[in-house]
């Protein structure tokens, strides 16, 4: 067995990269001053288009330039700025791997800059010419073509040993910035001090043609603070990009995972001439399949959910989510007891799963709406479907939705029904200790034989002073730096009492992402346009009975005689899918 993860493995032709490049270092720190970005903006956003600048890392800055280039000239010009005079900023040779003192760009910078090079300009006309100073590469995959005040965008780094890092960072149009900044809360001086903070921040625009951000250059001249986006959140809310997502194809592209498969892709496409790259790729030596679970099939569902009502809420109200709701309950017929189980209304029902149908974040922040999501209580446990993400609901989808209400279910009483406890045969009690970050707090967890559990949450200041957990404290607490939960996921202890530390890693599992792409595309590839309506369907079906012979082929005949019903009018492939499946079964 193997898997594929976020590490990449990078074979550079370093040939190929000397000759179309040049790389230039300038050094940042002289005489005791720092220079950075807008140094950066001026020596090369004024006079120079390098293919892409890489400053992320440590006190130099370097830049990439396509030959034919007058690299000494460029030096010269370089020079003349006070601040770059001398030995500030000199030649470097690409390298793979740093061999010796020799002054080089190697090894994850090298990647780099080259990875950042992907959001510089691919017009073949020179006046559209830019040079990404970003130092980094920012892809935006949900612009949809218009001004958002607000968007989430991918910053796309990679670390020490290769690891391909995205992560998501919210940007705000300057305009809306400065509205909330006029409109701030006299006496709310924190959150004025990280406006202006943010207005000191690099200025980007959004580049059509790479779908990327640049940043505005000097050249670019005055430009409307409606489309200049600066880093900056708002009030009270996260950048949160899911990591897969499969409603749509446009979904995939959007979450984290799809943006992996784009920067590979474009890797493959506009790099590959320079360096070969690919997932890592790690063998696993031993599995254990997990055979006591209670949530694999239907059928333990269904025992699972025997007795237990279930509500469909409908926050949306129109003919799209009446539809949804009506798909809903269908799909989750198979898995009750009794249908009457079922219910609907506008608000959620205490001690039933509440199935909450609404718009995502994005529609209630355009329409200036309260959003309709709620969390989960021990009272209310409630999970949400977003009419954007889910038109097509799947038996899939139901299956997931079903068993993540169970585990809120259970984490509500406070016992977990989620294993066969007397296959597991424990003898003891099982602690789980993990930190929350956000309150500072440890939480303990202790599960009994019977899967019973009780949650104890110790703040921080006095972590151990409850003598029950003191044991654990050498476990967490590192005797060097006094503190290891930056690093520290949390602790698992055996019934024997054996302690498992676990380490947050950034290397994270990978997915097939092609094959996820190809099977999303082919579910939304429309049927051919000649064998969409019923008495073409049923043509093809006749011809098939023809060609092959088979058991069923009175039951085809059947249903080449159900599709004729239908005559010139047109069936989607979803529809078409369905009528296969209650005629001939899923297999």
């Amino acid at each position: 067995m193997s898997i594929f993860t976020n590490r990449l493995n990078i074979s550079f032709n370093i040939d190929a990269i000397k000759q179309d490049f040049e790389f230039i270092r300038l050094e940042r720190q002289q005489n005791g001053k720092w220079y950075g970005a807008r140094e950066l903006d001026y020596l090369l956003g004024k006079d120079f288009n390098a293919s892409a600048v890489m400053f992320q890392y440590g006190k130099y800055a370097y830049a990439m330039f396509k030959k034919p280039l007058d690299v000494y000239q460029l030096l010269s010009k370089i020079r003349e700025n006070e601040e770059f005079k001398n030995d500030a900023v000199i030649i470097v040779t690409p390298k793979a791997i740093l061999a010796s003192s020799e002054d080089c760009i190697c090894e994850e910078w090298l990647a780099q800059i080259l990875l950042n090079s992907l959001s510089s300009s691919r017009s073949r006309f020179a006046k559209y010419h830019y040079c990404n100073l970003t130092g980094s590469l920012l892809l935006l995959r949900d612009f949809e073509g218009k001004n958002k005040d607000c968007i989430d965008v991918a910053k796309i780094t990679l670390k020490k040993g290769y690891l391909l890092e995205i992560k998501t960072a919210p940007h705000r149009t300057k305009i809306s910035i400065l509205t909330e900044l006029k409109n701030i809360n006299p006496v709310d001086n924190k959150r004025k001090q990280e406006l202006k903070n943010a207005l000191d921040k690099p200025n980007y625009i959004f580049e059509t043609s790479t779908a990327s951000l640049r940043r505005h250059l000097p050249r670019d001249g005055e430009i409307d603070a409606k489309i200049i986006y600066i880093e900056s959140g708002l009030k009270g809310k996260k950048a949160s990009t899911p990591f897969l997502e499969f409603g749509s194809i446009d979904d995939f592209y959007k979450s984290r995972a799809g943006v992996f498969h784009h920067i590979m892709v474009s890797i493959h496409q506009h790099l590959s001439k320079y360096m070969d790259v690919n997932f890592s790729c790690r063998e696993i030596d031993d599995n254990f399949p997990l055979t006591s679970t209670l949530l694999k099939s239907p059928k333990q569902l269904h025992s699972k959910l025997d007795g237990q009502a279930i509500h469909i809420v409908d926050r949306v109200n129109d003919e799209e989510s009446a539809d949804l709701a009506i798909r809903l309950k269908q799909l989750l017929l198979p898995y009750i007891t009794n249908e009457n189980l079922i219910t609907f209304g506008k608000r959620d029902k205490r001690d039933a799963l509440n199935f909450r149908i609404i718009h995502d974040a994005d529609f209630y922040e355009k329409m200036g709406q309260e959003d309709e999501y709620l969390p989960s209580t021990d009272e209310f446990r409630r999970q949400h479907l977003t009419i954007e993400s889910t038109r097509n609901v799947s038996d899939a989808i139901v299956k997931t939705i079903i068993k993540e209400q169970l585990i809120k279910r259970d984490i509500s009483s406070r016992t977990l029904n989620l294993f066969d406890w007397a296959k597991l045969e424990l003898k003891g009690v099982w602690t789980f200790a993990a930190w929350d970050e956000e309150r500072n707090h440890v939480i303990f967890m202790e599960i009994q034989p019977n899967g019973n559990f009780e949650f104890y949450e110790i703040e921080d200041q006095n972590i151990f002073n409850w003598e029950k957990f003191d044991k654990y404290k050498d476990a967490i607490i590192d005797s060097s730096s006094g503190n290891k939960t930056r690093t520290l996921e949390g602790l698992v202890i055996s019934d024997t009492g054996d302690i498992n530390q676990i380490f947050r890693s950034d290397e994270i599992t990978i997915p097939e992402l092609s094959k996820i792409e190809a099977i999303i595309n082919e579910v939304e590839t429309e049927l051919p346009e000649n064998k969409r309506s019923g008495n073409a369907l049923a043509a093809l079906i006749q011809e098939f009975i023809t060609e092959s012979s088979r058991k069923d082929n009175e039951e085809l005949l059947t249903f080449s005689n159900e599709l004729q019903i239908f005559g010139s009018n047109e069936l989607d492939k979803n529809s078409f899918k369905k009528l296969l499946n209650k005629k001939f079964g899923k297999n």
